[in-house]
């Protein structure tokens, strides 16, 4: 009988959405997702300096993903930060916990409340999703200034992306959430990543979209109004106005699935074509803490791009 092969993941430096380096990590990951046969997978942390929430919850929930598919061989290990402050991050972050679903878990940090912050949270079923995308909209207020209309348009998003998660992602492994404010940069982010069928192959159930042909043109016409792939329910306005409210913000969104990469921010909107393939959908949320999240902005430059008396979407801020 033949040894399991090794496959070795050194992660170094920083991962964030602000950095650009989302990407570098799918790259770095993939050879996981590849795997058919247990391996000796050796995570090394060693070197890690940042990981933004994103990237947090893309890491842990690669993972877990491992794990539940029975590939991790004996021999396997993920090596710690050196850096102590790093490896705090990750334990206040519930990394750990998480892995080894283990709340009582004694990982030996002083743990502050969650104030604009949540730590990494694993969700996979009805009764979980909401209440993780309402502690995701709670932590965004507390670090960013909010009108009631935005909260609640912001609050219908992440229950948009959770629930897709939930019921389209077609994954029992459900997905990982994580958010975080830093005061210094006027900075918030939300990450939501599931490592399911991914977003064009659950759009495309709809025949209305079943001509779109790749990641990328998927995850564009997602970000659209009114665009879902059960038109027999009421959802596909989330993206749409959450993109709208972070351009507007000075803020960004990101949408990785599949080979497909889109992000919006106030430049607009860029798609692209990667080289790595990302199972499932990564959503990043990065919004500006120092700039309000405001409505009338959004239906402002609503009305400058879909004039009401145009037929190109099917959007009614009324």
């Amino acid at each position: 009988m033949s040894s399991p092969a090794v496959v070795r993941v050194e992660l170094s430096g920083a991962f964030s959405l602000r950095q650009g380096r989302l990407e570098r990590l799918i790259r770095l990951l993939a050879p996981l997702f590849e795997l058919e046969e247990p391996a000796v997978i050796r995570i090394e942390l060693d070197r890690l300096v940042a990981v933004s929430p994103a990237a947090l919850a893309l890491l842990t929930g690669s993972i877990k993903y491992v794990a539940e598919h029975e590939l991790i061989a004996d021999g396997s290990l993920v090596t710690p930060p050196r850096s102590p402050p790093v490896a705090n991050y990750l334990k206040r972050m519930n990394m750990i916990r998480v892995l080894l679903d283990d709340d009582d878990l004694d990982d030996s940090i002083a743990r502050n409340p969650a104030v604009g912050f949540r730590p990494c949270e694993h969700f996979s079923g009805e009764h979980d999703y909401a209440a993780v995308a309402a502690g995701l909209t709670k932590a965004l207020t507390e670090r960013c200034e909010t009108d009631e209309i935005a909260r609640a348009s912001i609050r219908v998003c992440l229950d948009e992306i959770a629930e897709n998660v939930v019921n389209h992602a077609a994954t029992p492994l459900g997905g990982f959430a994580a958010a975080q404010g830093w005061k210094a940069s006027g900075e918030f982010e939300i990450g939501i990543v599931d490592l399911g069928v991914g977003i064009r192959a659950s759009l495309t159930q709809n025949p209305r979209y079943a001509d779109v042909t790749d990641d990328a043109n998927a995850i564009t016409t997602a970000l659209q109004p009114r665009v879902t792939a059960t038109p027999e329910r009421n959802g596909g306005i989330g993206l749409f106005i959450t993109k709208m409210l972070l351009r507007a913000n000075g803020g960004a969104l990101l949408v990785r699935s599949g080979y497909g990469a889109v992000t919006s921010d106030e430049a607009g909107e860029h798609a692209t074509l990667e080289n790595a393939r990302m199972p499932g959908t990564l959503v990043a949320i990065r919004a500006r803490s120092d700039r309000p999240l405001n409505i009338n902005a959004v239906y402002e430059q609503l009305e400058r791009e879909h004039p009401r008396n145009s037929d190109a979407h099917d959007y009614d801020p009324d």
